[in-house]
């Protein structure tokens, strides 16, 4: 643990992190009003909220993992797989829109919470697609 917080500490840049949490923040707010008005919708319109949420709320998942990537310094050149890194971007927006639409099927707390475990699997699946991208002249152990 010690090692963890040593390395979010001395290597990284505090103001990226910063920005990081702030667009975490927004993008939260804003998929959870979108999810509002898409519970609050039927048919054709509903499906319309869920993908725009799902499209919000990725894309807001993607950029706070990314962003926070781009604050890590590990004292040596750094760069992304762009194809990779893509990639994690369409797993947290595909994945979001799965969790979404079954959050919504009913009003039972249980099926909102299998939804947002979803949800949490396709952030999963996001940073560790993203943190593959990371190329690095090292060996990651």
């Amino acid at each position: 643990m010690y090692q963890v917080l040593n390395c979010v500490v001395t290597e990284h840049d505090w103001r990226l992190v910063v920005l990081g949490g702030t667009i975490c923040w927004l993008a939260s707010a804003v998929a959870i009003s979108l999810l509002h008005r898409a519970k609050a919708s039927q048919g054709h319109t509903r499906a319309i909220w869920i993908g725009l949420d799902a499209a919000v709320g990725g894309c807001g998942i993607w950029a706070t993992h990314f962003v926070a990537m781009l604050a890590y310094d590990p004292g040596t050149g750094a760069g992304y797989n762009i194809p990779i890194t893509l990639m994690s971007l369409v797993f947290a927006v595909a994945i979001s829109a799965v969790g979404f639409g079954i959050a919504l099927l009913n009003d039972r707390r249980s099926t909102m919470a299998i939804g947002g475990a979803v949800v949490g699997i396709g952030v999963a699946a996001m940073h560790y697609t993203g943190m593959m991208a990371l190329e690095i002249p090292a060996r990651i152990v």
